[in-house]
């Protein structure tokens, strides 16, 4: 069975490092992937301003979205602004649902480290809920279903228990290509955090891995909620 799979995130480079792997096994199995940014990226430099930044940053998600062959959405609102009380905001996500239709929304746990994240999964929720609504008019008809939505993991497996497993072995070399894409954020997740993200990413895959028995694996938590319970298993 293949899926129409919408991922969305708060910053480019949150997808690759959070679910990419899983992302490129929907691909290989065949669904239709589009990768979208709800912030653009823009307050994170050092060096440039916040224009040059989200221009660069806008770049480099196109670029690790080709990597593993999803399309992309750049990001419309500032860092730090991200708003699920925005009703324009709101509006943008249940066009954006409607738009690409999908099955299934990979998006951020709601308890995630900062407020970009928890307001993105919070938007989420609520938008694929109203993009099923027929009065509420925006650009595109509404949604025939509410989606199934999975939180992929928080940054460094904090607090967060996977209900799903995906086995991403294959794909974690892929999945890593695709974050050297970005290599704007790298440098400031190093600058401003100290982290080297790829060394990050190679080791929560492998401790997921060791959770669920394979060398290399992405965790997941289904919302369970009426209407988003799917009777048969989404993840590869």
């Amino acid at each position: 069975m293949t899926n129409t799979v919408l991922a969305v995130s708060a910053h480019p480079d949150d997808l690759e490092i959070l679910c990419a792997g899983t992302l490129r096994l929907m691909v290989e199995r065949g669904d239709a992937v589009t990768m979208a940014n709800v912030a653009k990226g823009d307050a994170g430099s050092f060096s440039h301003t916040a224009e040059e930044i989200a221009s660069i940053r806008a770049e480099e998600g196109a670029r690790g979205a080709e990597v593993i062959g999803a399309r992309y959405i750049p990001g419309f609102v500032s860092d730090g602004r991200v708003n699920s009380a925005d009703e324009t905001q709101r509006e943008a996500l249940v066009d954006l649902i409607r738009a690409t239709r999908p099955d299934v929304i990979l998006t951020h746990a709601a308890n995630d480290y900062m407020p970009d994240h928890v307001e993105v999964a919070k938007l989420v929720f609520d938008a694929a809920f109203t993009a099923t609504l027929p009065n509420y008019v925006t650009d595109h008809e509404a949604h025939d279903r509410v989606a199934v939505i999975y939180s992929m993991d928080t940054m460094a497996g904090v607090d967060f228990v996977p209900t799903e497993f995906v086995d991403v072995s294959t794909t974690i070399e892929r999945k890593l290509q695709a974050f050297r894409a970005h290599s704007s954020q790298r440098t400031w997740l190093k600058e401003h955090d100290g982290i080297d993200m790829l060394d990050q990413i190679e080791t929560v895959a492998k401790f997921r891995g060791y959770q669920c028995g394979v060398p290399a694996a992405e965790g997941f938590s289904l919302v369970r909620t009426w209407l988003r319970v799917p009777p048969q298993r989404l993840l590869p």
